[in-house]
């Protein structure tokens, strides 16, 4: 195998089949001051079983989104050894991230605290996002995205619309074992010349609360 990028929460191999090895770590995201966030930037700390349970929940959400015939770039995974085998896929650009959210919280509040407060419900906002941690992950509208030659109008509206159903499908999951999706986040490239969903669906791309607390990564893990 040939190692291809050392990530903060997994390293990626290319394999010569031509196909590419996830290997997942036990890092935690989250920011500066010690905060655990699945939109953070910075690794904050490692929790033994942290890398497991996400691969585990990715896994059970990429069978959850084939029944549903939702592209995604998932071939298998060997859960002993922590690591998934996906198909290669082209980013957009750097790479783009989108967010599906239900209730402020999170960076959302610390930008727009001024008009919301955490945990306001909101009208299902989806926001897309320039991978760039030097800059904070800066949000894009779809003009920018188009100006920038990142996206074109019609993808923006395709991965609009396929954020909006992983989103459901996945927030009516956690909603039949009495949890809460708060907000998602999401990662799409091209895959065999369509858009797929790609990278991970686990603890680290969501936040859920259960009862009205947030469940950290190895709860939720341990949930599903």
């Amino acid at each position: 195998m040939e190692l291809v990028k050392t990530g903060k929460t997994k390293d990626v191999y290319k394999l010569p089949d031509g196909n590419y090895l996830l290997k997942f770590k036990d890092t935690v995201t989250g920011h500066p001051s010690g905060e655990s966030d699945p939109g953070g930037n910075v690794v904050i700390g490692s929790v033994a079983g942290v890398g497991s349970g996400a691969l585990k929940m990715s896994v059970y959400y990429f069978e959850l989104l084939k029944k549903h015939q939702i592209p995604t770039h998932y071939v298998s995974a060997d859960l002993a050894k922590n690591e998934m085998i996906v198909q290669p896929a082209a980013a957009f650009g750097k790479g783009l991230e989108f967010v599906m959210r239900y209730k402020a919280a999170g960076s959302f509040v610390r930008r727009f605290g001024l008009y919301c407060t955490e945990g306001e419900a909101l009208p299902h906002i989806f926001e897309a996002t320039l991978k760039d941690d030097g800059r904070d992950d800066p949000p894009a509208t779809v003009d920018i995205l188009v100006a920038l030659g990142l996206l074109t109008s019609a993808q923006y509206s395709e991965i609009h619309d396929q954020t909006i159903q992983v989103a459901g499908l996945i927030r009516e999951d956690l909603k039949n074992r009495g949890l809460e999706l708060i907000d998602i986040k999401v990662e799409f490239g091209m895959v065999n010349g369509k858009i797929a969903l790609i990278d991970e669906i686990s603890a680290g791309n969501m936040r859920v609360y259960k009862d009205g607390n947030k469940l950290d990564y190895l709860a939720l893990s341990g949930l599903i």
